[in-house]
């Protein structure tokens, strides 16, 4: 079963599909109990997140140094978006940020609100925090609707095979 949660962890810790992806993986196709797939995710999300949020400065600051033109480019996309963007933050901040990070849809998740969170200038361990708490939301969500899935194959399995039998 350890190897099962490894790599439903390594999954988990992947751009784009985070525990979204690794959570119904762990279930379905390493038949991990739904509890176990949804901490395994859960946590090995929040701890690559927590690692890519403590990343982001300096790799801009490193590409800043390097390269004038994307020094000039970052900072016109930051500018413009803290210009459209900052009175939303400013009134939902928090809120934002936990349910951006919550909601299974395409561009959110751990990845994408640890962006947002050094782009709006979150402090870091206010970040780990509210993201870990849309992960942990989001892992719930995913979850449930894992676990409702999975319920549904099962009853037309039975069904199926009663019929059959």
């Amino acid at each position: 079963m350890w190897i099962e949660i490894l790599q439903t962890g390594a999954l988990a810790t992947l751009p784009l599909v985070e525990q979204r992806l690794a959570i119904p993986v762990g279930y379905f196709s390493f038949e991990l109990p739904i509890g176990v797939a949804i901490f395994t995710g859960t946590f090995f999300n929040a701890v690559s997140v927590a690692i890519v949020l403590w990343l982001w400065p300096i790799i801009a600051k490193f590409c800043a140094k390097r390269s004038p033109f994307f020094d000039r480019i970052l900072q016109k996309v930051f500018a413009r978006t803290r210009k459209k963007h900052s009175k939303k933050m400013e009134i939902w901040g928090d809120i934002f940020l936990i349910f951006f990070v919550a909601l299974p849809i395409p561009g959110s998740g751990g990845w994408s609100g640890s962006l947002v969170a050094w782009l709006f200038g979150v402090p870091y361990r206010r970040a780990v925090w509210l993201i870990t708490g849309g992960l942990v939301i989001g892992g719930l969500i995913v979850g449930g609707l894992t676990a409702g899935i999975g319920g549904v194959i099962n009853f037309f399995n039975e069904a199926v095979s009663d019929v059959i039998l």
